[in-house]
This record gives C-alpha cells, sequence and structure tokens, in this order.
C-alpha cells in the first residue's frame, strides 16, 4: 500500500507541474491579480487549468500526508534515514509550494496571508534574515513567482529523486492521478478570489495555515508559533528511534488534535 502511494504522489506531482506551466505562461507577478483574473474569465480554458493545478497540487500534498502516515503505522520504519529525512522535507517543501500558490492569486486573502507570513519571518530571530528571500517592495509578487514556479520544483524534485532512488512514473499511475485531479475539479471548486475592493469581513489563508492564523489572532507570540509548526517535523524525525516511537507517534495525535482545534 505504502509502495503505491508514493507511486501516486510522483504522478500527482507532475500532473501539478504539467497543469502549472500552462498556467505560468498566462501569469504576470507584475499584473497578478488581472492576470488571474483573465485566466478564470478570458483566456480559454484558463479556468479549468487553473482549477486542474490546485486540485492536483491539493492531492499531491494530501497523498504525501497518507504515505508519512502509512509509514509510521508499520511496525517500525523500514526505508533507511536518509530516504526518511527526504520524504519529511518533502512534505515541509509542498507546503511551501502550496503556500507561496496562494500568495499568487494576489486576492485579499493572498495578501494576508503574505503578510502573516511576514510577520512571523520578521518577528522570529534568525529567520528574520531570510525575510530578504520572500518579500520584494517593488514587485510584491516576484518572489513569491520565483520560489512557486522554479526554485521549489527543483529541489522538490531533488528531495522525491533521493528518496525512492529514481523519478518515473508509469502510464497507469499518471492516467489515475489524472483521473483524480480531473474529477476533483469538475466537481469542486477552488475557494473564490476575494477582489481587492471588496469589503471583506474575515480573510483567511490555505486551510493548513489556519491554525497559525489563529493563534497569531488570540496573541500567542511568532517565536511560539513557529516552535508549534516546527514541532511535527522535528518528531517525524525523531520517530526513525524505535525505542521511543509509541511515545513519539502520540505526541504527534496530540500536536495535529491541538493544532486542528485552533485551524477550526
Amino acid at each position: 500500500m505504502v509502495r503505491y502511494v508514493a507511486w501516486l504522489t510522483q504522478a500527482l506531482f507532475i500532473v501539478s507541474l504539467l497543469s502549472g506551466l500552462i498556467v505560468a505562461f498566462a501569469y504576470y507577478p507584475s499584473l497578478a491579480y488581472d492576470s488571474v483574473q483573465k485566466l478564470n474569465y478570458i483566456i480559454p480554458f484558463g479556468s479549468f487549468f487553473r482549477q486542474l493545478h490546485y486540485f492536483s497540487s491539493e492531492a499531491f500534498l494530501v497523498s504525501i500526508f497518507l504515505h508519512i502516515v502509512l509509514e509510521i503505522s508499520k511496525n517500525g520504519i523500514k526505508i533507511s534515514f536518509n530516504s526518511w529525512v527526504y520524504s519529511i522535507l518533502a512534505l515541509l517543501l509542498a507546503l511551501l509550494l502550496m503556500f507561496t500558490g496562494f500568495v499568487l492569486k494576489a486576492d485579499q486573502s493572498a495578501n494576508a496571508a503574505a503578510q502573516v507570513a511576514f510577520s512571523l519571518i520578521k518577528d522570529t530571530p534568525l529567520l528574520d534574515n531570510f525575510l530578504a528571500f520572500f518579500k520584494d517592495n517593488t514587485v510584491f509578487y516576484w518572489k513569491f513567482f520565483i520560489w512557486h514556479a522554479i526554485f521549489l520544483p527543483l529541489i522538490i524534485i531533488y528531495a522525491l529523486f533521493k528518496h525512492v532512488k529514481k523519478l518515473s512514473v508509469s502510464i497507469g499511475y499518471f492516467t489515475i492521478a489524472l483521473g483524480i485531479s480531473l474529477f476533483l475539479s469538475l466537481f469542486l471548486h477552488m475557494p473564490r478570489d476575494i477582489a481587492l475592493e471588496e469589503k471583506a469581513l474575515h480573510v483567511k489563508g490555505p486551510w493548513f495555515f489556519w491554525g497559525a492564523e489563529n493563534l497569531l489572532q488570540i496573541g500567542l507570540n511568532a517565536v511560539s508559533v513557529n516552535l508549534l509548526l516546527l514541532l511535527p517535523f522535528v518528531l517525524l524525525l525523531s520517530l526513525y528511534r524505535q525505542s521511543s516511537a509509541k511515545i513519539i507517534k502520540i505526541l504527534l495525535l496530540i500536536w495535529a488534535f491541538i493544532y486542528a482545534y485552533f485551524s477550526i
């Protein structure tokens, strides 16, 4: 089962890359919001490919979660430590990829999520040195676009390669991944774009970022929020040690419950 999910994960990533490449041709960071709306309403099949890119990416992220859950549910992790590290890295990079993609839609919710992320980086010692890698005061979305379209996909490809030792997907898995993405695209809807001039009472970022946003709203400081966000990755890396596996799994469940509670 773990192996099948692993191959499906790679296939979903390829569907996301191909659909994202098509969307990228119509996206201009200097006219971010306008180019997204042109995709929605003017460019032929633009809305379809945007939906396909969104849902294939969501499915890719969920499949990584599922792959890791299946791996840790077994009696001991059977892969090498290096392979395990790269799988956790791929999860972290997938979250960053999804977040940068969310910001690139350039509506009110995207701008709000970006500002929350900037505050988390700026108000955390050491992390504040990396703010310039993401924040651009001239063309706001340019650096997000570079990370989303170039750097993060390349690093994920490297991490996946180091994890599975090869990157090749059969036509069968690709067809299944494409079918899943098409089904989700046709029967579900993306979160709507909140126009820049619209009076919105409440805006929020991507679903996996809701907990961080809500924790900041209730007064938790940026350092504490960042440590809470980092904790599951530390626990997952520590899980490779067989002696304390049961305790770490319990801690992961407690973390997931707490974060889900603050997300909702």
